[in-house]
């Protein structure tokens, strides 16, 4: 019997250390030996992945597959995309934190295009941040920068992942939707899909905090006692008839 199971153990450990069972284990979509988590280049394409619109889809320059289209053929920015950099994490997994596979973390200060779709994140004309299908003022988009966090938790202090904290007085687009918070045109400083003067909105910076309770409303970094747009809409204090953006004119609710 010992013979028997010798050869058995041996015959298994040979065929779980063998080269097939170890890259079956760790995705490298163009067989260069680089996994895809690490690779720049995903798909050997010549682009780099900070570049390539299509992270995980081209023709093979070089190498054991050259000259054959590997990947799929879904940009960036599709719907259908799942999972940009082929690292086998979802774009909208809590340990996903490269998307695009470019070698910069999404919260990270120097990374401005999350999705690598070309539309930088603090740009107008991008309006889904994170590349997962949903808008960013999209009701059901509740996580804009696709960190794992919510954008309306406590935890999450950098909405649109642009690496300037919400409450910071340097950041002046919390959602990243390429309005300034203070301008008359934003009427949704977190992308929630509420406007700020909703009487449903009741956390108009998305910090988790209700508005009731929150010494610094509209999330530019000064205390409501000191600021002179408390709701961040673009009209001072003294000439908004809504000051503290509840959504009920101020002289209505002295009466009440």
């Amino acid at each position: 019997m010992k013979p028997i199971v010798s050869f058995c153990l041996a015959f298994g450990l040979a065929v779980f250390l063998s080269p097939a069972s170890l890259e079956a284990a760790v995705r490298d979509l163009d067989r260069d030996g680089r996994p895809n988590s690490s690779d720049s280049d995903i798909d050997n394409d010549g682009i780099p992945n900070r570049r390539d619109r299509n992270v995980d889809g081209g023709r093979c320059k070089s190498g054991r597959l050259r000259g054959r289209y590997i990947g799929d053929r879904l940009n960036n920015d599709s719907p259908a995309e799942l999972d940009i950099d082929d690292d086998g994490l979802l774009d909208t997994d809590d340990a996903e934190k490269d998307i695009d596979g470019d070698r910069l973390a999404d919260d990270s200060e120097s990374e401005d295009d999350i999705d690598g779709d070309g539309r930088p994140d603090d740009s107008s004309r991008e309006s889904d941040i994170d590349g997962d299908g949903l808008a960013d003022d999209s009701p059901e988009e509740t996580d804009i920068d696709g960190d794992g966090e919510e954008d309306d938790s406590e935890d999450e202090e950098d909405i649109d992942g642009d690496g300037e904290e919400d409450d910071s007085e340097d950041e002046s687009d919390i959602d990243g939707d390429g309005e300034d918070d203070d301008s008359e045109d934003e009427e949704d400083i977190d992308g929630d899909g509420k406007d700020d003067g909703d009487a449903d909105e009741f956390d108009i910076d998305g910090d988790g905090l209700d508005d009731a309770e929150d010494g610094d409303r509209d999330g530019d970094g000064k205390g409501d006692d000191e600021d002179e747009d408390d709701d961040g809409d673009g009209s001072g204090d003294d000439e908004d008839p809504d000051d503290n953006g509840d959504g009920e004119d101020d002289e209505t609710e002295v009466e009440d």
